[in-house]
């Protein structure tokens, strides 16, 4: 690669120069350079590094494409280069631990398991950093063993705040969803900084011909040589070159073909007819497809391929041939005329049609890649079938763009008579568009829709229509095509007045009839699922189920792995929903799924659901980890994105914070009202009654179309109700909540968890001074919540039936000092002022304080002391016991011996077909990785017990701060004296002078 290869990377140069120096500066990460073969990958980051070694210690190592390659050759090399660079005192001062040894091929033999070999070689390099940062390159990744990837994907997660900086380069055009890697690589592209090479412009390729021969021809044969070779650096010199020795520029391109054609002119005309033929397929084909689409025996293309493979044009791999080059494809497929092409693509196609097992050899997207090709050689009705499976994989792959372009190939493809499957093609072309954040394009082609079904007069087709559009807008427009479609399907126009949730029910009731009647699977699942989502709310949840299992059994009969996940995710969530704890189960099967299946957004959501039950049982950080992954494969996904977001501000409001809204949150794809609701629930959580009845005017006159917000509305209107001492709007609550005890509040497809309606309705009751049916409602809340594993919701009911036994407190004046909790609400009074706030910890905190003036707290004391914080007593102890271990060397090794013992015992086990010892084993293995896992830190280093003490500290003073914040808004004077008087930090005390006030506590 010369150094001319640089011209026109300036932006890309700059984008890597800043990793770079970020990383000698401060901490490094993970950057990747993309780009097809021969366009300077190695180039550019050839040229960043040579310009910063003396900043930093660089180690370089690349792939190679051969079965021969060792597990771990990149980290081999690397290791070598590092070993090299220190010299044999500095590498064992860094203790390489004996995984390393093994590696590098001293060690006795034994392979080490992964994660002690991903451990050792992470703290190696962190080691090795804190001498000098570090630049590691990994070369043509696209080669790599999956060993080298896991090893990189372990190493940026635990190195991040190191002075290390890996930059690996590979094709991203072949990291396709066939690739042996791309599964493994899409969690390094989603934490990655993304630099990509495209083909230089006009300029640039004027530049780099100008740099190779000396001289640049004029624009217009520039153009010409920028279109011919698209920019690429490699054949763009190759091309100066041709033209600089007097060729012209259009025999550049025929030149090479010319002297590829003579090469392959000394084959046999037989062998040539048969690589062309096998051209159609790709650079990689299959023998078996070329059998059935041309005729020709199995064995005698084998026959003919291998003949190949001596030409070295072809090589053969175990399930597949490809060609070596893809010019020489290209210049077998250029010798046919563009209908002979066609017909052979369409002959690929029919042939997978007629033999369905041969599909498998193939990708979906590169079928619908054949029938685009095809194009009138094969009927309609085929190449709009296979265009739209590739539409609906590229979107199950998160492939967005994808999903996009073959689904708007296959509404092309669709002919004047195919109208019902082009309305429906448009819909998902118009989701797709949406996804990608173009609204107003979306629009439009959900218009078209819209238009298209009207005018058919089929009223099934016109619900399918008008029930798969944003349902936000334009809502006197649905309204009018939902009234067209229930006519038709029911003989008679809708009666005058019905809102908009009844008309939509009663349209699907009838759309439900009329899919039974017919008997259409499709029609039947599309109506059950529209039904699901109308259909949310306390005392939805038995009819959801119904549907659930319903649309299970027809996955059953239809195949749909699709469908059969998200039934199977939206199940546990109506178990939950009824109290059922069959749901724990129903979660785990979900779970199994998604994880055995071949998409992303399905390894997400498993992420999603684990992260709702670890909140609701109180395990936070648990529940923090698998919604950052789950943040990691949104990447693009708008709609995801705001379901990470909105679980984040979930966590934060489980663990008793007042969290704050963030951008993304009020822009999001769920409406302004979502945010509405969720700035009401903070407002009410900081005692800002003021601006919670604000959010409670904007959502009123929309009441009917939350949908499946409707359980977080209600929560949002009980907590207000009360803190305004509303009686009127609590009375109306308790009895919209009342025929639903037993349920919890479950909201947004199961990601809103609001605790069980026992739980309202006791706090209803307690605030309406009805506290025998508020303890008995508590009493039931924390039974229902024990069923689930539900601790934070059950020590909740618990202490606020604790609250109802303590004798009422005397009406608090303007007179003297009150710092008092009754129910949910606490008084405050102070010089002649009296402000009423809803509960909060850090109300608890100042009361605790407050009730031992100059007696200090500590910080792990008081986060212990609400019972509601579930695991904030693990935390506390944790503190106050110091930095000691959680596992010292000698345990860590029996664990090691412990582990090696059973992996022995699977191997017999499986060896012998014992299957139930098997499954045995592996699950006694599990728990004791998880068990590890739990008592180690990043990088497998033990976690020591006193790493809570500062998290006790930070947690108190915050939420000490944000309560005196709250308390400033409606007292200042109150805030000013216990800013004044109260200390935070890893003790916290009330120090209020000579003139205290004496508080009625």
């Amino acid at each position: 690669m010369t150094e001319s290869l640089l011209i026109g990377r300036a932006h890309q140069s700059a984008a890597l120069r800043t990793t770079v120096e970020r990383t000698v500066a401060s901490h490094g990460g993970l950057a990747l350079i993309t780009g097809e073969a021969g366009i300077g990958k190695t180039a550019l980051v050839t040229d960043v590094a040579a310009a910063h070694r003396g900043d930093l210690t660089v180690l370089f190592a690349t792939s190679w494409e051969s079965e021969a390659v060792p597990e771990h050759w990149l980290w081999i090399q690397v290791l070598r280069s590092l070993r090299a660079r220190l010299g044999d005192e500095d590498w064992r001062a860094l203790h390489p631990a004996p995984a390393v040894d093994a590696l590098l091929g001293r060690g006795d033999g034994a392979p080490p398991a992964d994660f002690e070999l991903h451990d050792a070689v992470t703290q190696l390099l962190i080691g090795a950093s804190q001498r000098g940062p570090l630049l590691i390159v990994l070369d043509d990744l696209h080669f790599a063993d999956s060993g080298s990837i896991e090893l990189l994907k372990f190493a940026c997660q635990h190195t991040f705040f190191e002075r290390i900086l890996f930059v690996g380069t590979y094709r991203d055009s072949e990291i396709d969803p066939g690739h042996r890697l791309r599964a493994r690589m899409l969690p390094l592209v989603a934490k990655a900084t993304m630099i990509g090479l495209d083909g230089l412009d006009e300029d640039g390729v004027a530049a780099l011909v100008r740099s190779t021969v000396g001289d640049a021809p004029d624009a217009a044969t520039v153009a010409e040589i920028t279109r011919r070779t698209g920019g690429n650096p490699f054949f763009v010199e190759q091309t100066a070159r041709l033209w600089a020795s007097g060729q012209p520029v259009d025999a550049t391109t025929a030149g090479m073909r010319d002297a590829l054609q003579r090469r392959i002119d000394q084959l046999p005309r037989p062998l040539v007819r048969m690589l062309t033929l096998a051209s159609i397929g790709g650079r990689e084909f299959h023998a078996a497809v070329m059998s059935q689409a041309s005729g020709l025996d199995l064995h005698e293309i084998e026959g003919a391929l291998d003949a190949a493979c001596q030409t070295r044009l072809v090589r053969r791999e175990p399930d597949r041939y490809v060609f070596v080059h893809d010019l020489v494809r290209e210049t077998l497929y250029n010798t046919m005329s563009g209908a002979e092409a066609a017909h052979h693509h369409g002959c690929v196609v029919r042939a997978l049609v007629a033999d369905e097992s041969l599909q498998k050899l193939m990708l979906t997207t590169e079928i619908a890649h054949h029938a685009w090709l095809a194009g009138d050689d094969l009927d309609p009705e085929t190449a709009v079938e296979f265009l739209a499976r590739a539409g609906v994989e590229s979107n199950s792959c998160l492939s967005i763009g994808g999903a996009e372009k073959y689904y708007r190939r296959a509404v092309e493809r669709c002919t004047p008579a195919m109208r019902r499957r082009r309305v429906l093609l448009r819909l998902d072309l118009a989701g797709a568009v949406r996804w990608l954040g173009r609204e107003d394009e979306a629009r439009r082609i959900y218009d078209l829709a819209l238009d298209e079904a009207e005018e058919s007069g089929d009223p099934m087709l016109l619900t399918r229509a008008v029930m798969d559009v944003p349902q936000d807008q334009r809502l006197d427009e649905l309204a009018r095509l939902k009234a067209d479609a229930l006519e038709g399907l029911a003989g008679k126009a809708p009666e005058p007045g019905l809102d908009h949730d009844e008309l939509t029910r009663k349209l699907l009731l009838q759309y439900m009839v009329a899919a039974r009647r017919s008997g259409s699977d499709e029609d039947i699942s599309f109506g059950l699922w529209a039904t699901h989502a109308s259909n949310w709310g306390p005392g939805t949840a038995a009819q959801r189920q119904s549907i659930v299992e319903e649309l299970t059994e027809i996955t059953r009969r239809t195949g749909d792995m699709e469908m059969r996940l998200l039934a199977s995710s939206l199940r546990w969530v109506v178990l939950l929903e009824q109290g059922d704890p069959a749901y724990r189960g129903q979660l785990a099967e979900f779970c199994a799924l998604a994880e055995n299946s071949d998409s992303e957004r399905w390894h997400g959501g498993a992420h999603i659901d684990r992260a709702i039950v670890a909140m609701l049982q109180g395990r936070y950080d648990e529940a923090a980890d698998h919604i950052e992954h789950s943040h990691y494969m949104a990447e693009g996904d708008r709609s995801y994105t705001d379901l990470v977001n909105h679980l984040r501000w979930e966590l934060q409001l489980a663990r008793g914070e007042a969290p704050e809204l963030a951008p993304d949150h009020v822009n999001s794809s769920f409406g302004v009202w979502h945010a509405d609701l969720l700035s009401g629930i903070t407002a009410l959580q900081r005692g800002e009654i003021d601006r919670a009845r604000r959010v409670r005017d904007r959502l009123e006159p929309e009441a009917d179309l939350y949908g499946s917000w409707e359980s977080l509305r209600l929560r949002f209107a009980s907590e207000l109700a009360v803190a305004e001492g509303d009686a009127e709007a609590v009375a109306r609550l308790r009895e919209r909540l009342a025929p639903h005890e037993g349920e919890w509040l479950v909201a947004m497809w199961g990601t809103s968890i609001s605790g069980p309606v026992s739980h309202w309705l006791g706090t209803l009751a307690a605030a309406a001074g009805d506290t025998g049916r508020a303890a008995a409602h508590f009493k039931a809340a924390a039974e229902q919540a024990d069923l689930l594993d539900a601790a934070p919701w059950a020590e909740i009911a618990r202490a606020a039936a604790a609250e109802l036994a303590v004798p009422p407190a005397p009406q608090a004046t303007a007179n003297g000092a009150v710092f008092r909790r009754e129910g949910s609400t606490w008084t405050l009074a102070y010089a002649g002022r009296v402000v009423h706030l809803p509960h909060t910890k850090g109300l608890a905190d100042l009361h605790r304080l407050l009730s031992q003036p100059g007696v200090e707290a500590a910080a792990a004391d008081l986060l212990a002391g609400y019972s509601g914080d579930h695991g904030g007593e693990t935390v506390a102890a944790d503190a106050r016991l110091g930095g000691d271990d959680l596992l010292d060397p000698e345990a860590r090794a029996r664990y090691r011996e412990h582990l090696e013992t059973l992996d022995e015992q699977i191997d017999t086990a499986a060896a012998l077909g014992d299957d139930a010892r098997t499954a045995a084993l592996d699950a006694e293995r599990q728990a004791l990785i998880d068990h590890l896992k739990a008592a180690t830190g990043l990088g497998g280093r033990s976690r020591r017990l006193g790493d809570n003490h500062e998290r006790a500290r930070k947690s108190v003073t915050n939420r000490i701060r944000n309560t005196l914040k709250k308390i400033e808004d409606g007292h200042p004077a109150l805030a000013d004296h216990l800013k004044a008087a109260v200390a935070t930090g890893a003790a916290c005390v009330y120090r209020p002078g000579a003139d205290a006030p004496d508080w009625r506590l």
